[in-house]
């Protein structure tokens, strides 16, 4: 994510309904933001028990070591970016179990977007070191050699809608693997500082094997925006987001927040990105498949002209040239 622009309140949720001509236009027909967009999913993150339960259903924790608490981090990163837009992901934390986590709705896809990841992960795992030295330092707990290179675990959850780089199915993960554990089913990670996580939202619906939490929290961020009602089903903390994401109980400059970022210059640029690399993979392949027929017709023309030199008969090469041509046509 690039931020631009002024800070918001993004936690304060209004006591009573905000007027209509306060609403912006683009938002008026709708009773819930999108938790697609940018402003809805960084709001409905800034709950700490919204967060927790979110988290404990994707990272699939069971009760014994689920996270009872976490701290919201600067969502700031340490990137070297070529313009003076503020580099951030949508959500940062670290869990009281000393892990950091960041989230991410990726809308629209773009070149280099695995690199994305991966700097966005080792930027954080970077960061978190540095976090863990300080306040090493600043207890005054003596700072050995086997502690200094000591890493926390990173988890970079990745929610995508259009871009699918990261995975394949509807999950997947990636870890740090050796080369010769490759088509090991049982092969376990070198390390387990750096995790990803895709989750391709399109793909939920027909995905077996779906923790029912995590399936209802996919199915709200996916379908929340197009929704009348709270459905009877949303219990506990899904409940509590569709009331955080409630349009007429959100301030207006987070309302005109959303209504700005849900089709940004960045989003643009994507969707621009997006559309040239369709556009140049259909020409590749279309191209292979004309350089296909017409290395075909070059060497049949070839194959031709050797066989007058070599004094074969015309109606010897006329029936060359229907065999050749039934070739062609299978």
């Amino acid at each position: 994510m690039v931020r631009t622009g002024s800070h918001a309140d993004f936690g304060v949720i209004l006591n009573q309904d905000l007027p209509e001509q306060e609403i912006p236009e683009l938002l008026r027909h709708s009773t819930f933001l999108s938790a697609k967009e940018n402003t809805a999913f960084i709001r409905l993150f800034e709950s700490k028990e919204i967060l927790i339960d979110f988290l404990n259903a994707v990272l699939r924790l069971d009760e014994k070591d689920s996270i009872t608490d976490v701290e919201h981090m600067n969502r700031d990163l340490a990137v070297i970016y070529p313009s003076d837009d503020i580099v951030g992901v949508d959500v940062r934390a670290r869990t009281k179990n000393g892990e950091y986590i960041d989230v991410e709705m990726q809308r629209f896809g773009h070149t280099h977007f695995k690199d994305r990841v991966v700097l966005y992960g080792a930027v954080m795992a970077a960061e978190a070191h540095r976090e863990e030295l300080l306040s090493l330092k600043k207890r005054r707990r003596e700072l050995s050699l086997k502690e200094r290179y000591r890493m926390p675990k990173i988890y970079s959850i990745w929610i995508c809608e259009n871009a699918s780089d990261g995975n394949k199915d509807y999950r997947d993960s990636w870890g740090i693997y050796r080369k010769s554990d490759l088509g090991n089913k049982d092969a376990l990670p070198v390390s387990h500082v750096l995790n990803y996580i895709f989750i391709k939202l399109p793909k939920l619906k027909g995905a077996k094997d779906v923790p029912e939490r995590e399936r209802e929290w996919m199915d709200f961020i996916d379908n929340c925006g197009s929704r009348d009602e709270i459905p009877s089903t949303a219990q506990g903390a899904i409940r509590d987001a569709y009331e955080r994401l409630r349009i007429r109980r959100t301030p207006k400059e987070i309302l005109e927040r959303q209504a700005f970022s849900m089709m940004t210059q960045y989003d643009i640029d994507c969707c621009i990105d997006d559309a040239i690399n369709e556009g140049l993979k259909k020409g590749i392949e279309q191209g292979i498949e004309q350089g296909i027929e017409q290395g075909l017709e070059k060497g049949h023309a070839d194959g031709i002209q050797v066989m007058r030199s070599l004094g074969v008969s015309e109606d010897k090469i006329e029936e060359a040239k229907k065999m050749l041509e039934m070739f062609a046509d299978k």
